[in-house]
């Protein structure tokens, strides 16, 4: 439990490392995917939230802030290509919950589903489909400016499905009106 608090701890100074600020990890062990290996004694240079080196003894540029996770094992960001983060509250269960809340209060009941898709490793989510249409671009749009912390995510803005399927109530609810590429057409 004690290293996935530090893998917390380094993705949300990640993910809110400042344009030009520069943080450096120490990190005891690094996770190689490319290789399949673990490195040990790694240093990662971070400069406007983005990796710019990583290797053992690299210099630490002056006023850089230091995480110190030299007993600890660093893994890269995890990548989840199947969530619904902004469809409201984790588990509820029935999707036609859905309809009986306003929009607002299913994304702003979705800012936690972001941290903690965040803080459990993974730092880009696809984001396929919400009941309510549009609420997670609200929230990719909120992390991408910094309103909120989350992961980097890709959205489908409403659910693609077919007639019927699980998504085909997507702008059923009074208070959405769907834009017209997004609404169900007859077939011919």
């Amino acid at each position: 439990m004690k290293n996935v608090s530090c893998l917390a701890v380094l993705l949300f100074a990640m993910s809110v490392t400042m344009a030009g600020q520069v943080t450096v990890i120490k990190a005891g062990r690094l996770i190689d995917p490319d290789r399949g290996t673990v490195l040990t004694d790694q240093v990662i240079v971070i400069r406007a939230n983005k990796i710019e080196a990583v290797g053992p003894g690299l210099a630490v540029p002056q006023n850089a802030k230091i995480i110190d996770l030299s007993k600890m094992t660093v893994l890269p960001g995890l990548i989840d290509c199947h969530t619904h983060l902004a469809d409201g509250k984790f588990g509820e269960g029935d999707p036609l919950f859905q309809l009986k809340k306003s929009a607002s209060q299913s994304v702003l009941e979705s800012v936690p589903n972001a941290r903690t898709m965040l803080e459990s490793g993974f730092t880009t989510v696809r984001d396929v489909g919400v009941y309510r249409a549009l609420n997670d671009v609200a929230l990719r749009d909120a992390i991408n400016r910094g309103d909120i912390v989350g992961p980097r995510m890709y959205v489908a803005g409403a659910y693609v499905t077919i007639t019927g399927g699980a998504g085909a109530m997507t702008g059923m609810a009074p208070d959405i009106q769907l834009p017209w590429d997004f609404q169900q057409q007859s077939q011919i």
